[in-house]
Order: structure tokens, then sequence, then C-alpha cells
């Protein structure tokens, strides 16, 4: 699984979370999913931010610069290349540590807990809804 696809998955797996289960182990696997989501997630923002310190233009102070539409401004247009192929290289990186955990209605709790339909297509990658 890519990284760029657990990095859409976090809000709506964020959102399962506070979902009540009728499972106990189900919550767990749910519980250590968002975990290993989160540290890979992690990891995505500090190889950011290191892309950005290597490419941004800085203040007197070292911070980056912000354009007016809150997008980061970058050196130069080699500076914009390398930014954007090295953020694509880490999106596509593929991870391993992330295991998707199969759901039925069945492991909620009630109707009221089921995931919208928006939230079971942002999952996708991270959960098997079965029937």
């Amino acid at each position: 699984m890519k990284l760029k696809t657990i990095i859409e998955t976090k809000p709506a797996l964020e959102r399962l979370t506070e979902k009540r289960f009728s499972d106990y182990k189900k919550l767990r696997e749910i519980v250590k999913l968002r975990k290993a989501v989160e540290a890979e997630f992690d990891f995505y923002v500090e190889q950011e931010k290191k892309a950005v310190e290597a490419h941004a233009e800085k203040k007197p102070d070292g911070s980056p610069v912000f354009l007016e539409d809150g997008r980061i401004k970058l050196k130069d247009p080699k500076a914009k290349t390398a930014f954007e192929e090295e953020l694509t290289r880490l999106q596509e990186t593929e991870v391993d540590d992330v295991q998707p955990v199969k759901l039925s209605e069945s492991d909620f709790l009630s109707a009221n807990d089921l995931p919208t339909p928006g939230d079971m297509i942002a999952l996708e990658g991270i959960i098997i809804f079965e029937d």
C-alpha cells in the first residue's frame, strides 16, 4: 500500500475510531491500525518538513516564506521541481507495516455507528468492508 493512501485515510479513520463496536477484538484491531497510520503520517510530515527546509525560500529568521494563498514559496524553478519530485516519491513509498482490517455491519454496536458512504470510500485502502 502506498504512503499516499495512508495519509488520505487518516481523517476518516479518526472518525471511525470514535464509533462504538460490538466486538472488543475488532475495536483493538482498529486502534492498532490507527496507531500504525498515525506513525506513518508522522513520518510523512517529518519528511515533508525536511523537503520544505531544503527547497523553500526563507525569511531572515530561517522560517519558510509563504505565498498569499498559503503555499510555500520555493527558491527557484529547480527547487520547485525537486520539491515536487521529492514529495511524489515520498507519497509513492510502499508501506508494509499497515495491515487492513476487515469490518462488517455486525461489528458496529448500532446503525448509528456505521461509517458514512464518504468515509467508507476514504477508508477503502485500509478497511475491507464485508457484507
